[in-house]
């Protein structure tokens, strides 16, 4: 359940990240009706560092506002989804194929030890966990790119990907291939093939999308069969 938050400084702040980190674990559901007095008395707030919480989730796509409802988790479609892996992928792959040269031993040992960690989040099915090294293993190469525009983007729809990504985990896991995934794109940026390195991640994401579709059309065609039974 969503901790309660006490008052003090920051407090939107605190609203804000424990509303976006239920929404990423999935513990808020896509199209989840956000209450403002609801969660105020879950947070033991009041209403207006809510209000400026949700407002600032609505800004990165997360939660939107319909005239007569109010604010609900965003719902994404397979066709949304779509076209929202196409441009990461082809993002990520500029950025992979810039950071490559410039990665250091730093970066290396950091992208080894998400790798490492991925296994045992992966038999405990920690798909928050998960979510986190996924994360910090994608940002290196985002943040060794050197283009902040670039950077910039990605931070405004990450929270979306995290979104996307733990309802394909959910439905239809394939978490030891992504790993094994990750390991290419590593061993390729070892190698310092920027083009190799930059293609795998490509397809990484791709795979993903094309994983997202299937399952979504899978989880439709159980979901008829449920109502019509």
């Amino acid at each position: 359940m969503i901790a309660t938050l006490t008052e003090l400084p920051g407090l939107t702040d605190r609203v804000y990240g424990a509303l976006r980190e239920a929404i990423f674990s999935l513990e808020l559901e896509p199209g989840t009706s956000l209450v403002e007095r609801d969660l105020a008395e879950r947070f033991g707030v009041s209403k207006s560092p809510v209000r400026d919480a949700l407002q600032r989730l609505a800004g990165e796509g997360l939660v939107t506002q319909t005239p007569f409802k109010g604010m609900s988790v965003r719902v994404v479609g397979p066709e949304e989804a779509d076209e929202f892996y196409a441009l990461h992928a082809e993002l990520e792959q500029f950025a992979v194929r810039l950071a490559t040269p410039l990665l250091t031993t730093t970066d290396f040992n950091s992208m080894r030890s998400a790798l490492d960690a991925a296994p045992e989040a992966i038999v405990h099915k920690d798909l928050g966990r998960l979510a986190q090294i996924n994360h910090a293993f994608h940002m290196i190469f985002i943040r060794n790119s050197r283009n902040r525009v670039l950077e910039e983007t990605f931070v405004s729809f990450n929270g979306r990907a995290r979104v996307l990504n733990a309802i394909g985990w959910r439905w239809k896991p394939d978490l030891d291939l992504e790993l094994e995934q990750h390991r290419a794109i590593y061993n390729a940026a070892v190698a310092t093939d920027a083009e190799l390195a930059a293609s795998l991640m490509h397809d990484h994401i791709d795979f993903f999308r094309r994983h997202f579709r299937e399952s979504w059309e899978a989880n439709a065609v159980q979901s008829s069969s449920r109502r019509t039974s």
